[in-house]
């Protein structure tokens, strides 16, 4: 009984870990995909006006660069964690040379981030060659980032979700247009947008509140705010098409049949309202530096909330629908001889021979 009990218990505490391990992944990931961006608007012209402004940009270009590196640590971490026998087996269906074109991307990305925060001045007369590194760099992790993740995700979680042995490049390219892997890809789009935004709020209230009375820096908070408004109210709608691209279980989890994950799904809505509130307030001027701080805790609360809904979505039903899919298959072929089948569980039970 004392077993169970401290088996329980640790596996709660890894699961929390893995949990916030994974949010500030995430978080970094959202900075340093939409930073590189949002630096290039900060930019803009070299005026003796704005020196503040341009000051900004390069300080969010210098820690865009230090959350991607943060964000390489702590993926790497979760590698170290005891995973669960999905995501291992989801890694060992990509070739070798995948991770190292991948690796190969990401350091691309580091140094083009790199390159355009460590070249803001002696660049400063030439915008568009110096934007160049940024468009570089952020382009690049949100064409491959949002997606392998996505696609890794799925496999870990369920194994027949796609009947492809072997994830080569084809395979991922085909697997993008999968309206599951499509949604979530613009879904972390968005949420780096509205992340990045309220980064930038928390760095601005980090000046003090004489920063505030400056025009130019008060001008930069109020369109950042609302730069921040924009990406999370499309994220509703981003969100219907997510839920109707799930599979059915999946789906059926987050509206009710997982009370666990259906709690967490309703908690997080309710935030993401809460935070389209502050930022709207802060979009029509109200400055105030504890209200910026303010909204930085709560969407590092939201993505955490929304990390923890997608987990248990996936898990709450992984391995059931695995052993059903096993014993399926098996009795859908016999006495038929069994070529490498798999069972498309997300295709209205249709049966895939390879």
């Amino acid at each position: 009984m004392r077993q169970n009990s401290r088996s329980t218990r640790s596996r709660i505490l890894l699961e929390s870990l893995k949990l916030v391990v994974m949010t500030f992944h995430l978080l970094a990931m959202n900075l340093a995909c939409a930073g590189p961006l949002v630096c290039i608007w900060l930019a803009g012209r070299s005026r003796a006006s704005q020196t503040g402004r341009t000051e900004l940009g390069r300080s969010l270009a210098w820690w865009s660069f230090a959350a991607m590196g943060l964000g390489f640590l702590l993926g790497g971490g979760l590698l170290l964690l005891p995973a669960s026998e999905g995501l291992w087996s989801a890694l060992h269906r990509f070739p070798s040379r995948a991770y190292w074109n991948a690796g190969w991307e990401l350091l691309f990305s580091l140094v083009c981030l790199f390159w355009y925060a460590a070249s803001w001045r002696a660049l400063g007369r030439y915008r568009i060659l110096h934007s160049l590194f940024a468009v570089l760099a952020a382009t690049n992790l949100l064409y491959h980032f949002p997606t392998l993740m996505a696609v890794l995700g799925e496999l870990a979680a369920n194994q027949a979700w796609s009947a492809v042995a072997t994830i080569d490049r084809k395979a991922v390219l085909e697997l993008m247009a999968r309206g599951d892997v499509l949604s979530l890809s613009v879904h972390f789009g968005l949420a780096s947008f509205a992340v990045t935004s309220v980064a930038l709020l928390g760095m601005i209230s980090c000046r003090g509140d004489s920063a505030l009375d400056e025009e130019s820096i008060a001008r930069v908070a109020r369109k950042s705010a609302l730069v921040g408004f924009i990406s999370t109210v499309l994220q509703f709608p981003v969100g219907v098409w997510m839920l109707l691209s799930l599979s059915r279980r999946t789906r059926e989890a987050l509206l009710g049949a997982n009370l666990w994950a259906s709690l967490l799904f309703v908690a997080s809505l309710l935030l993401a309202l809460l935070l389209l509130g502050r930022l709207l307030t802060i979009a029509l001027g109200d400055l105030r530096g504890k209200d910026l701080r303010r909204v930085g805790w709560l969407m590092a609360l939201i993505v955490c909330l929304m990390t923890a809904t997608l987990r248990a979505s996936r898990t709450s039903h992984a391995l059931p629908l695995i052993q059903k899919s096993k014993k399926t298959v098996v009795e859908t072929l016999s006495p038929r001889p069994m070529v490498n089948c798999i069972l498309d569980l997300d295709s209205d039970q249709k049966l895939y021979s390879c």
